[in-house]
């Protein structure tokens, strides 16, 4: 697990609290590019920013850990075993990833309430998909019989960007300059291959025999989850989405707000 050990780092970049801190919590919208772009239009969430600003030098160092959800569905399906029961469930897929990076970043002039910037980070990212079933009502009911989480993959990635920031102070005159800055910037992320379900969820034409190809003509590959009567205890298998596999690369906005803490 790499994600553990990166989140150690980043924990551990906070400890230079003697000098000048940066927090930044940054709401982002992500458009994935190239193939990856087929298969996930945008994604949304937020980012944690901690940077510790070298003294007397343009420079910080820090890092960022962000989650972010590219889709999610619910569909309502029945479900018809081999024995001959069926019944009707609520399945939800969500579709998220995680980014666990170390930042570095160069301000373009040092003074004034206007800081152009920029930065460069290499991390860690993180996809995932889980699938719930909420309880049937009926006495027939079904439930997954594999874990809610369905696919797991990562892959390590490199940002570059650049943004700018605005001390508020310069249009609220009663908050403290250079305290509170509100952030606006634009990265670009390029990373290895990772696998991951798409957003579509496609019905299912057939959910008594349940005909799936090995492979689907765009390349990607059925995800079959299992599920499993709860009276009669059959085992049914049902098609849940598609699994696609491409590098990772996306541009991602970012809009937010940093608090500057001056050290002693």
């Amino acid at each position: 697990m790499k994600e553990p050990f990166l989140l150690i780092f980043f924990l551990a970049i906070f400890q230079f609290a003697s000098a000048q801190m940066e927090w930044s919590l940054q709401g982002n919208y992500s458009r994935p590019q190239g193939v990856m772009g087929k298969y996930i239009k945008h994604a949304g969430g937020l980012n944690l920013q901690g940077m510790y600003r070298l003294p007397n030098t343009p420079f910080s160092v820090g890092a960022e850990i962000g989650i972010n959800g590219y889709g999610s569905q619910k569909t309502h399906q029945r479900y018809q075993f081999s024995d001959g029961s069926s019944t009707e469930v609520d399945v939800n897929v969500n579709n998220s990833f995680s980014s666990f990076m170390l930042v570095g970043r160069v301000n373009l002039v040092q003074t004034g309430g206007i800081i152009p910037y920029i930065q460069a980070k290499g991390g860690y990212f993180h996809y995932w998909t889980n699938l719930s079933i909420p309880d049937p009502q009926d006495t027939d009911g079904c439930k997954p019989l594999e874990n809610t989480s369905l696919l797991k993959d990562g892959a390590f990635a490199a940002t570059l960007g650049a943004g700018v920031r605005w001390d508020i102070s310069t249009v609220f005159k009663k908050t403290i300059p250079e305290r509170f800055w509100i952030d606006l910037s634009a990265d670009y992320t390029k990373g290895g291959s990772v696998r991951y379900m798409n957003v579509n969820i496609p019905a299912d034409p057939d959910p008594v025999n349940h005909h799936h190809p090995v492979t689907n003509a765009d390349g990607s590959t059925p995800y079959t989850a299992r599920f499993i009567n709860t009276q009669s205890q059959v085992v049914h298998e049902h098609h849940v989405g598609n699994v696609y596999q491409s590098y990772i690369e996306q541009i991602t906005f970012r809009l937010g707000i940093t608090l500057t803490l001056q050290g002693q």
